[in-house]
Parts: C-alpha cells; sequence; structure tokens
C-alpha cells in the first residue's frame, strides 16, 4: 500500500510539473503555482487574472484571529472592524445598498472548493460562520477580479479560495489559545493521525470577545456587542488503489452575537442572533495519467439562523395621521443546498490543455423574517464551463473560457474572458484580459416581503416595508492589463494591475410603488398622488431591489514582495480606486434631489479613493519573530444611511513570538496588539469605534 500511496503522490507531482512547464524549463522561483483562477494548475505568469497568495507565514505571522481580517492584506479589499455583525469584505466597494449587501455578495469564498454562499444570508457569505480555522489553512488565493467564468454568478468581484493542509501533514496534537483585553478567549484543540489507510484531522476551535468597546446613540456608552463563535472541522483523506482518492469532510460553525442598545429602548431592545452552518462533503479523484485528472465532489450545506425581540415601530398613515405598535422581528430561517460537481483537466497537445466540467445546485429556503411567510422557495442553477490554455512558443501563453449558467430564477447567462499573457523574459509578463460577468440576485431581492405594524382605534395597520417585485442580474465588464515581474536578482517579485470595471445595470434597494393588489397603509395621501414626489404611488410604497445604477470603476493596485536577507520579508500593496456613478431614477417613488442623490454619492464613496498595506516579517536570533503590519485608507462610506463619512483611517498591528522546546514538543508563546495607534470606527461611522486590543497567545505542538 505504500508503494502505491508513493505511485500517486510521483504522479501528481509529475502532473503539475507537466502542467507549469518542460523540464528544462524548471528553476526555483517565489512566485507559487495557483489553481484557483482557471482550475487549471499555473504558474502566476501564466494565470488569466491577477492574484494574491497568503501563505501559512503570513497567516501565523499576522496574528490574526480571524479569516476575514486577513484580507486587508490583498489590494483592493476593505474590512469592517470585528464586531458582532458579519463583516463587510467589499472588493472596489459597492457596499450600502442595504439590507442585500450586509453579506458581500460579489465575492465568492471557497473553503477546499466548497462555497459559502448562502440563500438564507440573501446569496452572500457571512464571514462570523467561515468553517476552517487560521492553523488548518495552507495558504488562501485571492484572484482579484471577476472569475465567473471558473465558478459561477457568485464570483462576480472575485474569489477568496481557502486552501487547507493536507491531513497527512498534522499528525499529532495542537493546542492553542488567546487571552487578552476586551474579552478575548480563543480556544483550540486539533489532533491528527491515521484511521486505518486514512489521514485524519479532528479539529474544535471557539473564539469569543466583546466586540466594539463604543457606541453612540446620543450620548457615549459601552457596547453590549459580544460574540461567542464555534467551529468543529473533521476531514479524511483515503487513497484507493494508486491512482484515486477519497475526501470526506464534516464541518459545523456557530455564532451567538449580541445586539441592542443599553438604554432599555423599545425601538432596539438587547436580544441575540444566533447562526449556524453545518457542511457535508464527499469527493473522489482521479489521475488518470502525468496530465490528465478527474475530479468529482458532492457537498450538503444547511444553514439555519434564530432569533427574536419585539420592537415599537411607528408610521404616517393616508387618515389616521401617526401610528405606532410592537413589530416580532424574527431571524428564524433555514436553508439546504445540494451540490454536485464534475472537473475533467487533459493535455490537448504539448501546447494546449483543457479543463472542462459542470455543476449543478437546489437550494431550498425558508423565513419568515425575508418572505412574511414560513413556506419554501426553491431554486436550482446548472452551470457548464471551461477554460483552454495554449502556449505559443514562449513568449505567448492564452486562455480562453466560458461559463454557461441557467438558474430557474434568473434566466441564462453566458459570461466569457479572454486573456493573452506575453512574456517579455522569463522573468517579465505583460496580461491582457477581457471579460463579462453577471451577479444573480438573491431570492430575497426578487421575492422577499418584510412588513411592520401600527395600531389606530383598535385596527391594525399594515406597513409593507420591503418588496420584492422581479429583478434582472447585475452585469460586469471588465478590462485589465497587468504585469509581472519576478526581480532575482533583488529577491523581489511586482504585481500590478490596471482595470476598468463597468456595471450598466447595479441593483440597490429603493422605493419603489406598491401593486394595486397590495396596497399598505403607509404614507400621507398628498403624498401617494405624487405632490412632491417623483412618481404617484397610489397603493402606497415599499423598498424594493431595482436596476438602476451605471457604475464605472477604474484604478490600478499593485503588490510587492522583497526578501533582502534570508530571515526578512517585506509585503506592501497600494490601490487607488476611482468610482463613478449616475442612476436612473424615473421608477423611484421618492423625492428627486437629495434624497436620491445620497445613493449615487454613497456608491462613489463605498471605496477609498487610496488604501495601502505593509507587512513587515522578521526572524531574530534564539527563535524570536517580530512582525508589524500597516494599513492606511483614505475616507469612505460604508453605509447610505450612515451620518458620516468615515474618516481617513492609519492602523499599527505588531507581534512579538518566541519559539521553543517544551520537553518532546514545540512551543511558542506571542503578543500581539492591534491597532496600536488610534481607534477604528465601523460600518455605521461615526456610531461605533474598536480601542486598541491585545492579547497573550500560547501554542503547542506534540
Amino acid at each position: 500500500m505504500k508503494k502505491q500511496i508513493c505511485q500517486a503522490m510521483l504522479l501528481s507531482a509529475a502532473f503539475v510539473a507537466n502542467a507549469i512547464a518542460t523540464e528544462e524549463d524548471l528553476y526555483f522561483t517565489e512566485l507559487p503555482i495557483v489553481a484557483s483562477v482557471s482550475r487549471l494548475p499555473q504558474k502566476l505568469s501564466e494565470a488569466p487574472a491577477a492574484v494574491t497568495v497568503i501563505d501559512r507565514d503570513m497567516i501565523r505571522a499576522s496574528g490574526f484571529r480571524t479569516v476575514e481580517d486577513l484580507m486587508r492584506l490583498v489590494p483592493g479589499f476593505q474590512v469592517t472592524s470585528h464586531n458582532q455583525d458579519a463583516a463587510l469584505v467589499a472588493y472596489h466597494g459597492l457596499t450600502g445598498g442595504m439590507p442585500t449587501e450586509e453579506y458581500t455578495p460579489r465575492v465568492q469564498v471557497l473553503v477546499d472548493g466548497r462555497s459559502q454562499y448562502s440563500a438564507l444570508f440573501k446569496a452572500g457569505v457571512n464571514w462570523n460562520l467561515i468553517p476552517v480555522v487560521l492553523e488548518n489553512i495552507e495558504r488562501i488565493e485571492v484572484i482579484r477580479g471577476s472569475n465567473t467564468v471558473a465558478y459561477g454568478s457568485n464570483a462576480a468581484m472575485g474569489v477568496v479560495n481557502i486552501i487547507s493542509i493536507d491531513p497527512a501533514l498534522t499528525k499529532g496534537w495542537l493546542v492553542s489559545a488567546n487571552h487578552g483585553s476586551n474579552g478575548i478567549r480563543d480556544e483550540t484543540l486539533r489532533w491528527g493521525g491515521k484511521a486505518g489507510e486514512a489521514d485524519v484531522r479532528f479539529t474544535v476551535h471557539q473564539l469569543g470577545d466583546n466586540g466594539f468597546q463604543h457606541g453612540k446613540y446620543g450620548d457615549w456608552y459601552d457596547s453590549p456587542d459580544d460574540r461567542r463563535s464555534r467551529v468543529l472541522d473533521f476531514i479524511a483523506t483515503l487513497p484507493l488503489g494508486n491512482r484515486d482518492e477519497m475526501k470526506f469532510s464534516l464541518s459545523e460553525a456557530s455564532d451567538r452575537s449580541q445586539f441592542g442598545r443599553p438604554d432599555g429602548s423599545l425601538k432596539s431592545p438587547i436580544w441575540y442572533a444566533n447562526t449556524s452552518t453545518t457542511s457535508l462533503g464527499v469527493e473522489w479523484k482521479r489521475i488518470v495519467s502525468s496530465d490528465e485528472e478527474l475530479k468529482i465532489r458532492y457537498n450538503f450545506t444547511r444553514d439555519r439562523s434564530w432569533g427574536s425581540y419585539l420592537s415599537v415601530q411607528s408610521f404616517d398613515t393616508p387618515l389616521n395621521g401617526n401610528v405606532s405598535g410592537t413589530t416580532l422581528f424574527d431571524s428564524a430561517g433555514t436553508s439546504m443546498t445540494h451540490e454536485f460537481e464534475f472537473d475533467h483537466v487533459f493535455a490537448l497537445s504539448e501546447q494546449s490543455r483543457l479543463m472542462w466540467g459542470g455543476s449543478a445546485k437546489y437550494v431550498a429556503l425558508s423565513s419568515m423574517a425575508q418572505f412574511f411567510d414560513s413556506g419554501w422557495r426553491h431554486r436550482s442553477t446548472y452551470r457548464v464551463f471551461g477554460n483552454v490554455e495554449h502556449r505559443s512558443g514562449r513568449e505567448w501563453t492564452f486562455n480562453l473560457g466560458a461559463c454557461l449558467e441557467r438558474d430557474s430564477v434568473s434566466g441564462v447567462n453566458l459570461d466569457p474572458r479572454g486573456a493573452v499573457n506575453y512574456h517579455l523574459t522569463p522573468e517579465n509578463t505583460l496580461r491582457f484580459v477581457a471579460s463579462r460577468a453577471h451577479r444573480t440576485p438573491s431570492l430575497y431581492e426578487n421575492q422577499g416581503r418584510t412588513n411592520r405594524y401600527g395600531v389606530s382605534g383598535g385596527t391594525v395597520l399594515t406597513d409593507i416595508a420591503y418588496l420584492g417585485q422581479g429583478v434582472e442580474p447585475e452585469r460586469i465588464d471588465t478590462l485589465e492589463v497587468g504585469y509581472l515581474g519576478e526581480l532575482k536578482a533583488v529577491r523581489a517579485s511586482a504585481d500590478v494591475r490596471v482595470f476598468r470595471e463597468h456595471i450598466p445595470n447595479r441593483i440597490q434597494i429603493v422605493p419603489r410603488p406598491l401593486p394595486a393588489s397590495l396596497p399598505d397603509d403607509h404614507d400621507l395621501i398628498n403624498n401617494r398622488n405624487g405632490i412632491g414626489q417623483n412618481i404617484p404611488y397610489l397603493s402606497g410604497r415599499a423598498d424594493g431591489a431595482l436596476n438602476m445604477e451605471n457604475v464605472h470603476i477604474n484604478g490600478y493596485e499593485y503588490q510587492l514582495r522583497w526578501q533582502p536577507f534570508e530571515q526578512t520579508r517585506l509585503m506592501y500593496s497600494n490601490a487607488l480606486v476611482s468610482i463613478e456613478a449616475d442612476a436612473d431614477v424615473s421608477q423611484v417613488a421618492e423625492n428627486i434631489g437629495a434624497t436620491t442623490d445620497k445613493i449615487t454619492i454613497q456608491t462613489r464613496q463605498s471605496a477609498p479613493l487610496r488604501s495601502q498595506s505593509a507587512m513587515l516579517i522578521q526572524k531574530l536570533p534564539y527563535d524570536v519573530t517580530v512582525s508589524v503590519m500597516y494599513f492606511r485608507a483614505s475616507p469612505m462610506k460604508w453605509r447610505r444611511n450612515s451620518p458620516e463619512l468615515a474618516q481617513a483611517s492609519e492602523r499599527f498591528d505588531w507581534r512579538l513570538a518566541k519559539s521553543f522546546q517544551l520537553g518532546s514538543s514545540k512551543a511558542e508563546v506571542a503578543y500581539t496588539v492591534q491597532m496600536a495607534n488610534e481607534s477604528q470606527e465601523g460600518r455605521q461611522t461615526p456610531l461605533r469605534l474598536a480601542d486598541k486590543l491585545h492579547w497573550l497567545s500560547l501554542r503547542l505542538d506534540f
């Protein structure tokens, strides 16, 4: 059996080697091989997109406690400060179209190939429920730009592919803990070993803290903002002969977060939101030959949310003036996703390779909070996708790919991509890419409904606060020029991307007239007749999704890596993102002027014009490591209704770690400080503030 396993490993190595170069072309390089862009293993210089790779050393040296914080190291990404809300992780802005953009709907997130998108979380990613532990991550490949060709409509603005360590490399026990200020209490326990012929890894992790320290509603107060999360993760790989392998995975992530105001307000009482995700996956892989591989994967995911509170709501009515009443807000909901996927990679010739595949996904969603009933909504999505790579001599690499997707709610979309990489020299490459992508709207955007209630003279009056009336998929057209340089003489690399992204029909949430079949009791008669409004709404109005905004995003971003000495690593990234937007307000039931202008104003301000990050990792004598991180961003606005523009931010983090032997065990003790220089604002600027955090970490491997 050991001989068969070795044969399989040799076949895998031969497959990758044949994919990237002939034998005489192989040389030592700091640029990694990536597989996330086209689903083909490629050198970065041959990939049809810009990629940032965050490796294990960077993850450990950062001291970060969550996956989303690592995105701060990627040019063009912005991340909200940590608290009980699921983080907003935005690439090139486009946040603020509440309530449908609170879960990052345009950046696909994968954990070992499993999508973290959820119908329950409005076709977005709940970053509080990423079912992976930082200690188990081998690397993260971040594709900067559209990649629907490989991963479908959810990858409209990028992909974050989290790749975990092979269980065969995590033998024995790992115990780690973080304890520090603001209630920080994190613990991790991991075991890896053999179960028969299978390599097995089991991990338990829990995270806890008190979130933002300060909130402001009139006066400043200590925020009731605590969060407690847990991850259970099991993975096993089983060789079947000398060519086949089965992988089994089971994970659960849960989160309990506190919301509300401590002043006893009936509009925002203290309550707890509970969410969880459970996933079961099976994957079969066959290495047919050194240049051919087959893979079949099935995954089932169940997402849940629960938690409720009573809140006093008020609104104007046509005849009865202002009314108020108690409305039950119940976050209970469940979604179930079945996904089947098939991939096939093989060589067409010595110069060409093809990757093709297909997938089928079925989603069922029940949510009183989103649809005002507990019935099930259903969605089916089918995709066929592929990418051809062709090398013409030493100078040219061509990638041509496409994805054909049929969605039962949004119809059929075709997303093509063409890329040309011109290798000026073996160490310097120019990249030209043109692509089209789509983002299919969520079930909530299409069909959602939420209500509020008021009482007048014993009569219950209803305000439909949100009503989905159908919306088309967003379209994203991208042109980019890139440069990738491997500067061996100075042990450095440079990655530059210049881009132009155009969304002609961005979805926004705006007031829309209600149909005559669904009138409500909100708004004064004069307003319903259209006096002082853009259009009349005789049956009332409600927020709804609408393809109304024309958005252009232009700019550049670059990342530099330098290792001047064997024990020193420097990473630096910089981005300039300029957003222009105009809107068609002909279907908006609202005052034209300041009220609707704030929509496009927020879009333009949804990303900082300039942002940068830097990281230094310095290994010192006596197994001491020092790391320093720096982040800076110009003013921006996370949400449309935030009272102010977030001020320019500047943040310093640092970590000091000492490794040593403790008997036969490897140990590390570290001290980490975040936000060492100043407080950081949250998404509700300037109403929430996070202050300096510091904690002590201990890790044992035995």
